[in-house]
């Protein structure tokens, strides 16, 4: 078993790499989608997206590689699984 954190350019790539069609072709398939910072020090300034389509996929028999390329490494990860 091997949790991936995933960073594609947008929805649409993300769906190529992780779906045939409608069918996933990962079980467990976490979309988080767009990503957005909020300023700490200024509650009041407007939250700032950060830049891709995120997916985090946990791999227990499937194969790892077409994820590989996509793979990010974040020091907190917004979600996590259980």
């Amino acid at each position: 078993m091997t949790d991936f954190y995933l960073k594609f350019i947008n929805e649409a790539e993300a769906r190529s790499v992780l779906y045939q069609g409608d069918q996933p072709l990962y079980a467990n398939i976490d979309t988080l989608g767009i990503i957005y910072t909020f300023d700490p020090v200024d509650p009041e300034a407007p939250p700032v997206a950060e830049p891709g389509w995120h997916v985090n996929v946990r791999v227990i028999e499937e194969d790892p590689a077409p994820l590989e390329p996509f793979q990010v490494f974040p020091t907190t990860p917004r979600r996590v699984w259980a």
